[in-house]
Parts: structure tokens; sequence; C-alpha cells
């Protein structure tokens, strides 16, 4: 049990409802997930179990969204499931929308929607949203490495692909998107199709993954740490050294490279841990009890 899953995340339902079932389910107490989405997207969810949730923060991936654009429309959710509070007779051209969305390639100071989870004074944002409680939500840095429209879907609604950091709010771009083009705009579809190198062909309907928990065939579908990670550089070690380590002790690395880097470390036959190296030594950053 000490593994990823790749759920797809069904419409309609809040990913804390998804790790509630999956909790029941498996019998599991240690559950963590790298990144929410809202009850209205669909798409990779990624969870992980048992020892695993030591390992989210170093599966801190870029993710890709396709999601469809509304525009001449202000929602106060920023997507389909607002309240309509302005709306605008101007529709952008394709045109239009592709020499826009070059502008938010690369770092931007991003605020978050009203409606999202970040924390105001201890409150959640959406919480104080509820309440119509109207609050200026500080910028974060966010980093978009790509944006692409693919096309009309009809007269006012255009489909997009957006590879982007972690903590970027979709809504967030189409509503400055919407800004930026003279009109108004939210997300009315929404799909994450990769983290990482997990893409759709990783994934599993949560239905279906609870089918083959009563079967007894969900542990074909589980994902190693090692497995997860396998982008971050290895270094193998032999048992003595591996004690040490999973006792906290650095030892000798002299490799100029992987200076700050974080290193998988493992034996021929177990995964132990991540480490860091720092001038010529590895030290512990996370070890596993696998």
């Amino acid at each position: 049990m000490n593994s990823w899953i790749f759920i797809d995340k069904p419409k309609n339902i809040t990913s804390f409802e998804v790790i509630k079932r999956l909790k029941k389910i498996l019998n599991i107490k240690k559950i963590g997930h790298s990144g929410t989405l809202d009850p209205f997207a669909t798409g990779i969810l990624a969870i992980a179990l048992g020892e695993a949730t030591k390992s989210i923060h170093y599966f801190n991936q870029n993710k890709v969204y396709k999601f469809n654009v509304v525009f001449g429309e202000l929602k106060d959710t920023d997507d389909i499931t607002g309240r309509t509070i302005k709306k605008s007779n101007i529709i952008p051209t394709l045109d239009e929308i592709n020499q826009c969305i070059r502008k938010f390639i690369g770092k931007n100071a991003q605020i978050p929607p009203q409606y999202s989870a970040v924390k105001v004074n201890g409150k959640r944002a959406y919480k104080l949203a509820r309440e119509n409680q109207r609050i200026e939500l500080k910028a974060k840095d966010v980093f978009i490495e790509n944006i692409k429209c693919l096309g009309a879907k009809n007269m006012n609604e255009y489909s997009f692909i957006m590879e982007c950091s972690t903590g970027t709010y979709v809504r967030s771009v189409a509503r400055d998107l919407g800004k930026m083009l003279g009109t108004y705009a939210y997300v009315s579809d929404l799909r994450r199709v990769k983290i990482g190198k997990i893409d759709e062909k990783d994934i599993i309907l949560l239905d279906k993954f609870e089918e083959l928990v009563h079967i007894g065939g969900h542990f074909e579908v589980m994902h190693s740490i090692r497995e997860v990670l396998d982008d971050i550089p290895a270094v193998l070690i032999d048992q003595e050294i591996s004690h040490k380590f999973r006792n906290g002790l650095s030892f000798e690395y002299i490799n100029k490279k992987s200076e700050n880097e974080y290193l998988l470390i493992e034996t021929n036959t177990k995964f132990v841990g991540i480490g860091k190296a720092i001038e010529d030594k590895i030290k512990p950053v996370r070890v596993f009890n696998l």
C-alpha cells in the first residue's frame, strides 16, 4: 500500500470525496494528493498511499490542462458553476486570442480566483466568498510553459491546451485573458491530461478501481514510489551505507553536477530514500520504511 494511484476524477465530485472513498475502500489512514481539481473538472488526480505520501513534495511536476473558455460573460467563480455577474457583447477572434495568449508564456504574477482554497487569515477564500466577503488576494508567481488555442467550439467558446507549473489556476488564466481582450471570460470545461510523465494511459476511473479492490486486482494499477520519481537521478549504495543513511548519517559522494540536487538512494534490492548532494556528501532528506 506504499504506492501511487492515478485516478481519472469524475465530474461533479470534489477531490476530497475521491480521497475519502479510497480511504474507506482501502482501509488506509495515510493518504495524500499532489494537487486537487475543482468539482466540475475531470482528469488526473495523483494520490499517494502510505509511505508514498512522503514523496508528494518531490512529485512537484508541470501539469497539462485542456480547457474551454466562454467569452462575453463573467462568473463569480470564474467557471461554469458560478453565478453570472457581468456580460459583454465583445467576443474576440481567433487571431486576437492568439496574439494575446503569447503574453502569458513565462513567469506570471497570478491572482487566485475569489473561490479558491487559498487561506486568508486562517480561512479558505471560497468560504469567505460564500459569505459575500470580497477579499484582496495576493498575487503569486506561476510559470506557464506553453499555451495554445486549439480553435473555436462555437461563436463565443474556444478550446485551449496549457502546460504550467503546479499552483497555476486555469480559471485565473481565463479571467485575465478575457480582461486583456476587453471582455469577460470563464472556464466552461476543464480536464487535467498530464502531470510530469504521467498521462491518460496511466489513469483509472474511480468506479473501476473500486471494482478491482473487491476482486484484489488493484495492485496491478498501482505505481511504486521509485517508478513515479524515476526522473530524479539515482545513487546505488550497499547495505552498510544504507543502514547509516536510514539513521540520519551522510555518506561521501563527489559529483559536481549533482550539487544541491535531490537524488534517489537505493540498494540492489530496495528503495531507501531521498538525499541531497551538499559539499561532496549526500545528506538524508527523506527515508522510506518499505
